[in-house]
């Protein structure tokens, strides 16, 4: 089964990407993968769960991002955490998770980094049916 990503989902994305591009080299943010990942949500291409399980664990360890110095620039960091779909990523990939793999989001629900990511996402924290 594949997923594809909704329309706000692929506008950070190519928010990310442009910012990206403009950027001189020695500051521009992401990995191949990372910009990899940006094409194809950009695109709106069908991902699969482990894709958007990837997504979701990569926006967990970033949310420290958001503190960082070169943030409100948009530096860095804030060019990855959109390569990887932002903040309506996080919360379409939850969703998406919740409903497929509810075993698997309990057991990301045990982190606390992972409930204060879905905590800044406005994703409730309460674990899933099932």
């Amino acid at each position: 089964m594949s997923y594809r990503p909704p329309a706000t989902v692929a506008r950070a994305a190519r928010r990310g990407l442009g910012q990206r591009r403009l950027a001189p080299k020695s500051r521009k943010g992401g990995t191949a993968v990372g910009v990899a990942r940006a094409r194809d949500l950009s695109n709106r291409k069908a991902l699969s769960l482990d894709t958007v399980k990837r997504m979701l664990s990569f926006l967990s360890r970033h949310l420290v991002d958001k503190q960082g110095a070169t943030w409100p620039e948009k530096g860095k960091g804030w060019q990855a955490w959109h390569l990887w779909g932002g903040d309506p990523g996080g919360r379409w990939a939850a969703s998406v998770i919740r409903r497929e793999d509810p075993a698997w989001f309990a057991q990301f629900l045990k982190g606390e980094r992972n409930r204060a990511l879905l905590r800044h996402l406005g994703v409730s924290t309460r674990r899933p049916n099932g």
